[in-house]
């Protein structure tokens, strides 16, 4: 006999939520021009989305990746020519980011060839079920942030 299933909400929640990234990111990968990766996009997609002329460390943040790592993908980039890196005019130091009329237009190409499913995703749900799912989802992952950081456990429970 198999042992019971146990209920748990906590990893139910965390389960779904791998899932629906990976799905997501399945559906994305299927429609990048040749030659770019998934990292190649989300960096074009968070310069659109934010705007560009970040630093590679500010990149590196904001993507949850290693600055080596970043820095591979943005050298790809520029190979590629959706980026250009520039000296940074105030800090001769640093290097800005900024996206290039060929990133623009991949990253174009990528959300026109997506759109049918966006499209669906967005008449299957209303916005307001996008909205009530958004405060459980940042309040989860401000925690995540919080306790990931911590060097040691704490003496009281986290409480948010």
């Amino acid at each position: 006999m198999s042992p019971a299933v146990q209920s748990r909400p906590d990893v139910e929640v965390f389960q779904e939520i791998a899932v629906i990234e990976h799905f997501m990111r399945m559906a994305i990968q299927r429609h990048l021009p040749p030659g770019m990766t998934y990292a190649h996009y989300e960096a074009l997609q968070h310069m659109v989305r934010e705007g560009d002329g970040q630093t590679p460390v500010q990149l590196a943040n904001a993507m949850l990746m290693s600055k080596a790592a970043m820095t591979n993908v943005l050298q790809k980039m520029e190979q590629a020519g959706w980026i250009a890196v520039l000296a940074d005019t105030s800090d001769r130091r640093k290097k800005r980011i900024r996206i290039t009329r060929s990133g623009l237009d991949a990253h174009a190409s990528v959300l026109r060839a997506f759109r049918w499913k966006s499209d669906a995703l967005r008449s299957a749900f209303t916005e307001a079920e996008f909205r009530d799912a958004l405060p459980f989802l940042k309040a989860l992952r401000v925690f995540l942030e919080d306790i990931s950081v911590a060097t040691d456990a704490p003496a009281v429970a986290f409480h948010r």
